[in-house]
């Protein structure tokens, strides 16, 4: 089995006899000593490839060819793959499709499967220093617009961007039509270059069916600034008419030049969110209450963990503050410590679940000394849902006297989906129990449903 791992340095070693216009081939450094040519520098000027890849056996080099910037969307998906062999006569095994996530701005994920489109052998034999390249295409979907990014399944592959033009070029050639490999013993290779059949020579898959595929990008973790928690508007009509909305963002205050670094300083973000009910069934239609959350914390957006049950494991662990801003009797604050896991179980392009616990412990409670009677100690939130489609999540509290606590549900879905060429989600919440916000952390109010719109969730 040949395991791919995409290394920065592997993509700076590019053999000059084999370079071609439309492609970039990598070879393997030295184990243990990163190239030399693999700079700050350098790895910009290659960072738009697809995938720059080397197995671990250390006999191939597996990478996806960058496509245009900008491609025609009202054509297939063109994406190729480059093969090569560095040591010795190899033969490799050929995948009949190529599966891409593509990912909109704000928009939910697709799925895309990819077939070969050029007639070749499902068996590639190479000797030392050959190459040869195949190509896959896919019919885009309508509701993909705008810059779309793009990240190979099974295969541990950098992303990449493109832009789709979805107004059609006059006179611009149609695109070849999908068609399937040729029959395994057809001895011609993928660029209809004879190839020498070893059969002494084991076969090799270029990509393993067995190793877990790579979690789908997150919109919440894409940008330096970025989303932190659900941010929506939604409306609501019991006990008279009134609203509920947040913002929420997370900035990373440096960026260091190794993207796996693990240290704190190339971790740590800002955060701030802010909370309000919104009255609209008085005349002046007041704020009934706005609550303000700054926070400082490290986070981790894949700790490495993964095993049969979670395939992927956040960690964030920090200070944050939350107040209302009033004072008198209806000052509220809160100063705390938190450690916050995000576990998820079950295949990330798919439906499967998310649990999240925030633990806390209170720092300074002064306006309100009680508040982990009715607040507790924990916010629980458990998700299940699928990135392109339904999302059912929920936050739960319980406080440490008798019944108090409170449940906060929300249901999504992508708009994407009703109304191509839009983004985020339809949403509908459902709160009960104590403490909507901080105002209100001693009061049970009257059950809310609520309608609207979620531009994260």
């Amino acid at each position: 089995m040949v395991v791919l791992r995409a290394l920065p340095s592997a993509c700076a070693d590019v053999q000059p006899d084999m370079a071609h216009p439309d492609m970039l081939q990598t070879s393997k450094p030295a184990r243990g000593r990163p190239s030399a040519r693999a700079d700050a520098t350098t790895w910009g000027r290659f960072c738009l490839v697809l995938a720059c890849a080397w197995p671990l056996s250390g006999h191939t080099a597996v990478s996806m060819l960058q496509p245009p910037r900008v491609i025609d969307g009202t054509q297939p998906l063109a994406l190729t793959l480059l093969i090569s062999a560095e040591t010795g006569t190899r033969r490799y095994q050929v995948p009949d499709t190529l599966e891409v996530t593509a990912s909109g701005d704000l928009q939910a994920p697709v799925k895309l499967i990819l077939r070969r489109t050029d007639p070749g052998p499902a068996v590639l034999s190479l000797h030392k220093g050959e190459n040869r390249k195949v190509r896959y295409a896919v019919d885009l979907p309508p509701g993909l617009r705008g810059t779309i990014r793009l990240d190979a399944v099974g295969i541990d592959a950098a992303p990449v961007l493109v832009t789709l033009n979805r107004l059609a070029t006059p006179g611009q050639p149609a695109a070849a039509p999908l068609a399937g490999p040729a029959p395994a013993g057809e001895a011609q290779s993928a660029d209809h270059t004879p190839a020498m059949t070893v059969p002494a020579v084991p076969v090799v898959p270029v990509a393993s069916s067995t190793q877990p595929a790579p979690a789908p990008a997150d919109l919440r973790d894409s940008a330096r600034l970025s989303f932190n928690d659900p941010m929506y508007f939604i409306v609501g009509a019991h006990g008279g008419a009134n609203a509920k909305f947040q913002l929420s963002f997370k900035y990373r205050i440096f960026e260091g030049t190794d993207p796996a670094s693990r240290r704190l300083i190339d971790n740590l973000y800002v955060a701030y969110t802010q909370f309000s009910l919104w009255d609209l069934s008085e005349d002046s239609k007041p704020f009934r209450d706005t609550n303000y959350r700054p926070s400082l914390y490290y986070y981790l957006s894949d700790t490495g963990v993964h095993n049969a049950a979670i395939s992927r494991l956040s960690l964030a662990t920090g200070f944050e503050h939350e107040s209302n801003g009033r004072d008198g009797d209806e000052s509220r604050s809160i100063n705390t410590v938190f450690l916050k896991p995000t576990f998820y179980f079950g295949d990330q392009n798919d439906w499967h679940w998310r649990v999240a616990p925030k633990l806390y412990a209170y720092v300074e409670k002064s306006d309100n000394p009680d508040i982990a009677h009715y607040r507790g100690y924990m916010d629980l939130d458990v998700a299940y849902g699928r990135a392109d489609s339904w999302e059912f999540a929920a936050t739960l509290r319980k406080g440490t006297r008798q019944w108090y606590g409170s449940v906060d549900a929300r249901v999504t879905y992508p708009l994407a989906r009703l109304i191509p060429g839009t983004a985020g989600y339809l949403m509908a919440g459902y709160f009960v129990g104590y403490g909507e916000s901080l105002l209100d952390y001693n009061h049970k109010l009257p059950w809310q449903f609520r309608l609207g719109y979620a531009l994260s969730r």
